[in-house]
């Protein structure tokens, strides 16, 4: 199971490209070993979360979304295929 705040689902009409980042995304990655598994983390907003989290687990990745964002944190990465 995934855990994700129900509160973060994205609708059309919340988009906000000037919208502050509140989520922080991390993305797990198995290695060959477990010495050499990845862990990604990225601030996100909202509907970024949402909506990059949907196709991640869809794709078979492992993702956690929280509102522990931390200062010079990350943006996700191409975050505009995110809207």
């Amino acid at each position: 199971m995934i855990p994700i705040d129900e509160n973060i689902a994205a609708t059309p009409h919340r988009i906000d490209r000037t919208e502050i980042p509140t989520r922080r995304i991390t993305v797990y990655f198995d290695g060959p070993t477990p010495q050499d598994a990845l862990t990604l983390e990225y601030a996100a907003t909202p509907a970024e979360a949402w909506e990059f989290t949907s196709a991640a687990v869809h794709a078979g990745l492992m993702v956690t979304v929280d509102g522990r964002v931390g200062p010079g944190m990350r943006r996700l990465p191409c975050r505009s295929l995110w809207h």
